[in-house]
């Protein structure tokens, strides 16, 4: 199905009924990062899913903004035409930084954020050397080298899951066609945000950071447990690395179950 507003064309999906949850995919996937997930919980919950703004069939943009600010909006715009009042959200990697943004824009909207390894680098030690690599990547991309920018992007997601489902043709060639646009649109984006730490720490019952048991020191595992621990929220371990949702689909169904267990949804 398609929002059509007055900025995007949006793909999104939605499956199941009952309480709302919304899933918020990262940086080159799209809604199928979550899509055997979406399955999964459907027989208990309302599951909602959407190609963020400019990536795979969410391509036709009419506004040329790619901030975090016009992702929310996107965000926002689709709850509103499901009728939704309140939802749980869950975001992965970039989707947590949205999710994250749409909880403090919309706080009442929210039951309760789970963030998982969102790359929160703006949080990390040695930040001269953080700034120094994000320089670089930018001037690879400037040069429109994407090829190369890529293949160092996902070195610093850490460790592939050697567990992980093989993805259909379908799937793998939209991912490819997300590569320049994450690499010219949304990289700087996502990896110069910094989150109003204070805001948060007001918020922190209300927020649960997880990171993956597999993925180690990997950047952005770092990152969120960094955040974890400026704002004093509850942090947990997922099994797998950095794209769990879509690597292990039934281990992370189990693990989000068990928060929403606990949070009441």
């Amino acid at each position: 199905m398609y929002l059509k507003t007055k900025e995007a064309n949006l793909y999104y999906e939605v499956q199941g009924a009952g309480k709302p949850i919304l899933l918020i995919h990262g940086v080159v996937v799209d809604a199928g990062l979550y899509e055997h997930a979406a399955r999964l919980l459907a027989p208990y919950y309302q599951v909602i899913t959407y190609d963020r703004r400019g990536n795979s069939r969410s391509g036709e943009v009419y506004v040329e903004e790619y901030d975090i600010s016009a992702q929310v909006r996107d965000a926002e715009a689709l709850l509103e035409h499901l009728g939704i009042q309140r939802v749980f959200l869950a975001g992965t990697s970039a989707g947590a930084i949205v999710a994250q943004e749409l909880m403090k824009a919309r706080p009442a909207l929210v039951s309760h954020l789970l963030m998982y390894e969102p790359p929160l680098v703006s949080l990390l030690e040695h930040q001269e050397e953080e700034q120094a690599w994000i320089a670089r990547m930018e001037e690879t991309i400037s040069r429109g080298r994407i090829n190369t920018a890529m293949l160092e992007f996902m070195k610093s997601l850490g460790e592939v899951d050697d567990r992980r489902e093989e993805k259909s043709e379908e799937e793998a060639f939209r991912e490819m066609r997300n590569f320049q646009h994450f690499m010219q649109q949304e990289f700087s984006v996502f990896l110069h945000y910094h989150p109003e730490l204070s805001w948060f720490a007001g918020m922190c019952g209300k927020i649960t950071v997880a990171i993956g048991e597999r993925s180690g020191p990997s950047k952005y595992a770092r990152a969120a447990q960094a955040f974890q621990e400026k704002i004093g929220c509850e942090l947990l371990h997922f099994p797998g690395c950095h794209n769990l949702p879509g690597d292990l689909p039934a281990d992370y169904v189990n693990s989000l179950m068990g928060v929403l267990a606990r949070k009441g949804w």
